[in-house]
């Protein structure tokens, strides 16, 4: 005990104890103290006759810290201060709405309706998904279904607010049970799509907030949705006073996404009173760990009901309230393949389909039109051949390992993929929706090869020898400058010339230089040369500039190139080619100090050439027209071939300018029939095989070497042009692939090829298939994966690939499918049908049956499933679901609340279920029915903005991935934690570090994360004693998101507690100020491990001694000391003990007395026991004395 200590001793010395007492106890003070307390018995008493005054502060505190509700009259209460006038700040006007404003209506005249689904083209980014559709409701939400069939409308808000993984993604500008039933209120709604940067106003205005308040100036909306909810009543309407207009607005530029509450000043007019269920919930929850609960949750109830008063600190602006939607941002490659659709025409306006790709990469390589090239967008183990045309485009390839084709697109500009792969990957790869990449393969239509037909070759080789379009062979040894080729269509012309020389001494000549020129109608005269040098070397001319090669674009073999306007030119080795705008190619070589050269015209150019190289129409005997029109036939002798060629000579200036030698005029070749005679010929032309341009070079030059050279030339543009004409076998079959989950499918694949043989190109269990191309599917999973099938024949050792379309249906019941509606699983081939759910079931695969208990009941109000829900509580009336106060309510209407009846931002209302009676609802702190005495704990406010907790992690992982897609799949496991308080990642770095000897595509990364303090809860004992050792096994336990997306989530190499440390955290001593208790003087903040920091009275820690009632008021806390057995506690905290003045004179006058009678009856004894000894000696002596 405080104060005078006491020790027990024997009632037999109470008199004695008293009066030792005495002297220490002071009367005065005795007195005072009586007084006092009676005189305060008497000012209340006073008080209550003649004017109303605070509530009695002899109540008891209450233990709970929950809002306190009571009823109480006010008959004798004491007005409360007048409060000190608040300047009103401005209120957020809502935009306009209704008709005028062009908005559609849409309302239904029962307890609980849905909108129809809105489809934003680009989705809208909620949490961590790109969700597809979204629907509002009578209720005051937004709701993003799972499922087109899973809608419902939801009219009870969550008792526990959003945490994040709530059942149901949505948002929440106002979520109550509304009552549109009875004819009174409306919604309005507007959607806006302005992909293309359309301009409009209320889209502009929404701009102009979200810049404002993110304080980004780079948002440019690309859809919004507006819903105004006007004069919306409480269910029931009929029973219930007031409505509600406010409104929402939905806003994304397709990265990051946004919700504007705005609530009409003075318009939100529920009564508070009168709601009997979980008070009303703003804010949203993504259903994937992301979330935010208005800041107006944690507020008495009735400010809760007022979010019109609401002062957005941001914007200046009450009624206003902003949320960021999306968890991170992220690329939108729907918006990207819209906004590219948008700039191109509906249908090609030039001739893609003029152009196809070879049908083998060995096809494609000999075509001198196309040219290797690298694409690192492809991937790996894919190779390129690409065709550029000016007037009609280009066109790439890709081929893969085994050189089979896989898939071809279209180029505009020679060399610039990315403007057209981009796009590519934008619609077809990296979103979901296959509807887009449909789009767009109608602007781009697919590059196949079945319409592919190789240029026709012609060959000039060794001591000339000449193989024309249409294949004729003969020998020319012409002296001069001769047309080999002049052909032209509609579009373009092509010349090639060439000059021969006299080899050496012999009567043969050789070709020394060839020129070649190519005009179209967007191109001018484009020329090259090709000029002998010594030592086989060539000098290129183009357009009579030197011609310097550089390293090629790649995958060529160690080529050299140089792209001008209009031509490609290669050096590979001693070999230099050609390609003239995609259109015509000239390929030429030197060996033996002799040009040999292939041509390789399109068929556009077929019936449209002359020169030495035929008439090409694919009929021979017309090859040796002459310019005149007349014709030689094939089997002349050679000397009137030899006459033929010469009228073919260029007299005058040609490609090649002026000869420096002076040619003789009669010069006349040695013929084949010649050298036959020769005695030595059999021993010289053996290595020759019979091959009849070697057997000619080496007898006409006398050389075996040059004989040998030619010979293999020949054969090798024998060898090209076998290739060119060999396709690889063929693979026929369904090009779409349809299965239900669990059944069997089978699909027969068949080829031209007799030796073709099927394979896959990668394993997958669901698949199988057999050599004879027999296919069997079985679809058990949901896994995504790429079905390409291959043909290879090993007779020519080609291989085609076909990559069907693969769509899986994983609906309850096959009936449900919808195939001709998917959506593509991860970037796969493999697409998911849809499903159109029946029977009472809904859901993403129809797997649920639809039941009364999907929708929550009234709170307390359990659901029996397959009937509904049970009775509402016993005071409310309803089905289960929707609850309210008995109609008797409407007595109430003519009742109001006393003026100033609530104290201390206490909220009166007129109470339905307690008769009519007003009642207050008071702020946590408060324990009394008028929210005057204070004595609950409660949590705190932020006071200043703490600093944040930081820590820095170290990870591994092998899927190459991006610095975006480490930066979100760091930051949704984060965001898993037990306690949600990450922020964000501040910093995400890759970290270079050497290649492992396994050769493994190892990165690592270093990242920087971020977490707030809060004061509530576990929050801050979890963040600076359990963060480390939760962050390692979160990453150890790595769960895959709930959602499909593209790349959202990489998974790391398990990390330990050395990848893991601190950068800031603050200790409980440093956080406390950054915390206040805003209430009544004298609270104070009491930390605790797993409450956090709490504002706590004194009066429940023990503030006042010997049982005095602690009360909590404006001016700090005071003890009501109480008196008991003989004492009476006295002091600031009733540590002081008193005797009572009456009852110290009772024991003290009481022992007098006791004393007095134990006296008396001493005295009594000691008389009777006299008298009765007197007595007995009288009779003895008697007998003594008789004889």
């Amino acid at each position: 005990m405080k104060g005078t200590r006491w020790r027990r001793v024997p009632w037999v010395s109470l008199s004695c104890l008293c009066l030792c007492l005495l002297p220490r106890v002071v009367p005065g003070m005795m007195t005072t103290s009586v007084k006092t307390t009676t005189t305060s018995v008497k000012t209340t008493t006073s008080k209550t006759t003649t004017a109303p005054s605070p509530p009695p502060t002899t109540s008891q505190a209450a233990t709970s810290a929950t809002p306190s509700t009571a009823t109480h009259s006010r008959s004798t209460a004491a007005p409360a201060p007048a409060p000190v006038p608040v300047p009103p700040e401005k209120g957020a006007s809502l935009l306009p709405y209704g008709a005028g404003a062009g908005d559609l209506q849409f309302v239904r005249r029962t307890v609980d309706f849905t909108s129809p689904l809105f489809r934003p083209a680009t989705g809208f980014p909620l949490g961590s998904s790109l969700r597809d559709s979204l629907y509002f409701t009578d209720n005051g939400q937004i709701i993003f279904p799972e499922s087109d069939y899973q809608i419902f409308s939801y009219p009870n808000p969550l008792p526990t607010g959003f945490t994040g993984w709530d059942p149901v993604a949505l948002v929440a500008p106002f979520w109550d049970d509304a009552d549109f039933s009875t004819g009174q209120g409306t919604i309005f709604y507007q959607e806006y799509e302005t992909l293309y940067g359309e301009r409009r106003l209320p889209v502009l205005q929404t701009e102009s907030w979200i810049r404002k308040i993110t304080n980004n100036g780079g948002f440019k909306a690309r859809w919004t949705l507006k819903v105004t909810w006007v004069n919306a009543h409480a269910y029931p309407a009929q029973w219930t006073l007031g409505s509600n207009t406010y409104q929402a607005i939905l806003s994304t530029d397709g990265s990051r996404s946004y919700a504007l509450f705005l609530y009409q000043s003075g318009g939100m007019q529920w009564d508070v009173a009168q709601r009997s269920g979980n008070l009303v919930l703003m804010g949203f929850s993504s259903g994937d760990g992301y979330f935010e609960n208005s800041p107006l949750m944690s507020q008495p109830v009735w400010e809760k009901y007022r979010p019109d008063r609401f002062l957005n600190s941001s914007s200046g602006l009450r009624g206003l309230q902003f949320y960021r939607l999306h968890r991170e941002e992220r690329p939108n490659y729907r918006l990207e393949c819209l906004q590219w659709l948008k700039s191109q025409p509906q249908w090609p306006s030039w001739g893609w389909n003029q152009v196809s790709c070879p049908c083998s990469w060995q096809q494609g390589r000999w075509d001198l039109r196309f040219q290797p090239v690298s694409i690192g967008l492809l991937g790996l183990g894919s190779r390129q051949l690409c065709s550029f045309t000016s007037w009609r485009g280009g066109v790439c390839c890709s081929y893969g390992p085994w050189g089979e084709f896989r898939e071809g697109w279209h180029v505009q500009r020679p060399w610039q993929f990315a403007p057209e792969l981009e796009p590519q990957n934008w619609c077809c790869l990296w979103n979901d929706k296959p509807y887009l990449c449909a789009l767009y393969q109608q602007r781009r239509p697919r590059v196949g090869c079945a319409t592919y037909r190789p240029p026709r070759p012609a060959w000039m080789f060794g001591d000339p020898h000449i193989t024309t379009l249409d294949g004729v062979n003969y020998t020319f040894n012409g002296l001069g400058d001769f047309l080999l080729v002049g052909a032209q269509d509609g579009n373009s012309s092509f010349l090639l010339q060439g000059r021969t020389a006299q080899t050496g001494s012999a009567q043969a000549t050789n070709f020394i230089a060839f020129a070649a020129q190519y005009r179209s109608g967007s191109l001018g005269p484009v020329t090259v040369q090709w000029l002998l040098e010594p030592h086989d070397g060539i000098h290129v001319l183009l357009d009579n500039q030197t011609v310097t090669f550089e390293p090629g674009h790649g995958d060529g073999g160690g080529q050299e190139t140089v792209n001008a306007t209009g031509v490609l030119l290669s050096r590979n080795g001693s070999v230099v080619s050609a390609s003239f705008d995609g259109w015509a190619a000239v390929s030429v070589i030197a060996l033996s100090d002799i040009l040999h050269a292939s041509a390789s015209l399109p068929p556009e150019y077929q019936n449209r050439t002359e020169g030495l190289l035929g008439v090409w129409n694919n009929n021979p005997e017309d090859d040796f027209r002459m310019p005149n029109g007349s014709t030689v036939p094939p089997g002349s002798s050679e000397e009137t071939l030899f006459h033929y060629g010469m009228t073919w000579q260029i007299n005058g200036t040609g490609l090649l300018g002026k000869r420096n030698d002076q040619l003789p005029s009669n010069f006349t070749p040695v013929f084949y029939s010649q050298l036959q005679n020769s005695s030595w010929a059999e021993d010289v032309i053996s290595s020759c095989n019979g091959d009849s341009s070697c057997i000619y070079d080496t007898l006409a030059l006398r050389n075996a070497s040059i004989g040998l050279h030619t010979r293999a030339v020949s054969k090798t543009y024998k060898q090209v042009n076998a290739t060119l004409n060999q396709y690889p076998p063929s693979i026929n079959g369904g090009h779409v692939v349809e299965a239900y989950k669990g059944q069997t499918t089978l699909i027969q694949y068949t080829s031209n090829a007799e030796d073709a043989t099927f394979t896959l190109r990668d394993n997958w269990t669901d698949f199988k298939l057999f050599e004879n191309g027999t296919l069997l599917w079985t679809p058990k999973s949901l896994e995504p994966f790429t079905l390409e099938i291959l043909a290879r024949s090993a007779k020519i050792g080609l291989a085609s690939a076909l990559q069907p379309r693969t769509v899986v249906c994983h609906c309850n019941a096959e009936s449900q499918c919808l195939y001709n509606q998917t959506s593509r699983v991860g970037n796969s081939s493999l697409e998911m049908a849809g499903c159109k759910c029946d029977g009472g079931t809904f859901g993403r695969y129809c797997e649920h049956s639809k039941d009364a208990c999907e929708e929550p009941c009234f709170p307390s109000v359990r659901c029996i499933p397959g009937k509904g829900c049970e009775a509402c509580p016993p005071h409310l009336t309803g089905d289960g679901r929707h609850c309210a106060a008995l109609g008797s309510s409407l007595l109430c209407r003519n009742q109001s609340c006393p003026v100033n009846y609530c104290y201390n931002q206490g909220r009166c209302y007129i109470s339905q279920t307690l008769g009519c009676q007003p009642t207050c609802t008071c702020p946590p702190a408060f324990t009394d029915s008028l929210c005057f005495l204070a004595g609950n704990n409660f949590s705190p406010t932020v006071h200043l903005e703490p600093p944040l907790r930081v820590i820095q992690l170290l990870f591994s992982e092998e899927e190459n991935a991006s610095m975006a897609e480490v930066n979100a799949s760091v930051a949704y496991i984060l965001g898993t934690l037990d306690m949600r308080a990450f922020l964000r990642n501040s910093q995400v770095n890759r970290i270079d570090s050497p290649a492992p000897a396994s050769g493994s595509p190892i990165q690592h990364w270093m990242v920087i994360s971020e977490f707030q303090y809060r004061p509530w809860g576990p929050v801050i004992d979890f963040l600076n004693n359990q963060l480390l050792a939760a962050v390692v096994e979160a990453f150890f336990y790595q769960v895959p998101r709930r959602r499909e997306e593209s790349r959202n989530h990489v998974v790391f190499q398990p990390i330990s507690r050395e990848d893991v440390w601190d950068v800031t955290a603050l200790n409980v001593s440093t956080l406390k100020a950054y915390f206040k208790c805003n209430g009544y003087k004298g609270y104070d903040l009491v930390y605790s491990p797993q409450s956090g920091f709490t504002c706590v009275s004194p009066c429940s820690r023990g503030y006042c001694d010997h049982g005095g009632q602690c009360q909590h008021l404006p001016s700090g806390p005071r003890c009501s000391c109480v008196s008991f057995s003989i004492y009476t506690a006295w002091g600031e905290h009733c540590e002081h003990l008193s005797m009572k003045l009456d009852v110290f004179f009772g024991i003290f006058f009481g022992s007098l007395g006791g004393l007095l009678l134990l006296g008396v009856g001493v005295f009594v004894v000691l008389r009777f026991w006299n008298c009765s000894r007197t007595s007995f000696s009288y009779l003895l002596h008697s007998a003594e004395a008789s004889p």
